[in-house]
């Protein structure tokens, strides 16, 4: 039942996150504090992508063992049938959760992940990435299954009864901003929108970063709470159709500066409730990737 509630709080809670709201207007001046929970920079080019050559190889054989379990589930149809079903929408970063709640229940099985993590690119559902979750006390004692220093589990104190928290890892199939066990894939938000993501090497430079965490967050339509009527879908102006364009064209050629102008342009193009709307998201998304520790132990 604690279980249950949690997903159900995690849904709600979400849907009012991505929602425009009235209030947004009373979030602080710093919305964006939070940040340096987003993940921290990777060699962009041993942990920027598959085959994640700067892991130690333990952890490449486990992902190669992981991806081979999970061979035949690439499709939300394949997932479903495996007893995987999504549980809590499309969150930005991540995708859609598709939780098999058996496995929840049984611990961390290397091979044999809880969630499997889908997004739309080109059009159709994709499977990019896989997670292990479990719920334990803080100080859990369950070992994670990789033993690179990346590997951290991120928990959620307020998803489960007191005295305990829910412990989770992700792993990605794809290129990652911030490597193989971001809590936070920026990239995915690119994709979804079918612009290509900056350079990866981009993301050592904080101030860069910080655009690109933005940007992409930006590029995530507006969502409801549930029982409210979708918002009217609007076409983006002629002027938003070439600085997209132009952002796309400058990550496709690795030019930084041209990159930087068009996000700058970009940013400088949303409406006032997009821009806290996008304030929101990343804060409460980024200090979700936080430990039990790192907030004191106690629950947000």
């Amino acid at each position: 039942m604690a279980r249950t509630t949690a997903v159900c709080s995690v849904i709600l809670t979400l849907a009012w996150l991505m929602a425009p709201r009235a209030t947004l207007s009373q979030m602080p001046d710093h919305a964006d504090q939070g940040h340096s929970h987003a993940g921290e920079a990777v060699s962009c080019t041993t942990l920027g992508s598959p085959p994640w050559t700067g892991l130690p190889n333990v952890d490449r054989e486990q992902f190669a063992a992981l991806r081979a379990a999970v061979s035949g589930l690439e499709t939300p149809e394949a997932a479903r049938a495996a007893g995987f079903n999504p549980a809590l929408g499309d969150i930005p970063g991540m995708g859609v959760h598709y939780v098999h709640s058996a496995r929840s229940r049984d611990g961390v099985q290397r091979n044999a992940p809880d969630h499997l993590l889908f997004v739309e690119i080109d059009g159709r559902e994709r499977l990019v990435g896989a997670a292990y979750a479990f719920v334990d006390v803080p100080e859990t004692e369950i070992p994670i299954p990789f033993e690179s220093e990346l590997a951290k589990w991120h928990d959620h104190p307020e998803f489960a009864d007191d005295g305990r928290t829910l412990h989770m890892l992700h792993t990605w199939f794809i290129p990652s901003s911030n490597g193989p066990f971001a809590g936070l894939n920026f990239w995915l938000p690119y994709l979804t929108a079918g612009i290509a993501p900056p350079s990866s090497c981009w993301m050592a430079d904080e101030a860069d970063a910080d655009r690109i965490r933005t940007v992409s967050f930006a590029l995530v339509p507006p969502r409801t709470r549930p029982g409210q009527p979708a918002p009217q879908a609007t076409e983006p102006s002629v002027e938003r159709v070439k600085i997209l364009a132009a952002l796309d064209f400058a990550a496709r050629a690795l030019d930084h500066d041209g990159w930087v102008e068009a996000a700058d342009s970009f940013l400088a193009d949303l409406s006032e409730s997009e821009r806290m709307r996008v304030a929101l998201t990343l804060r409460a998304l980024t200090q979700a990737q936080m430990s039990s520790a790192q907030r004191g132990g106690g629950r947000d």
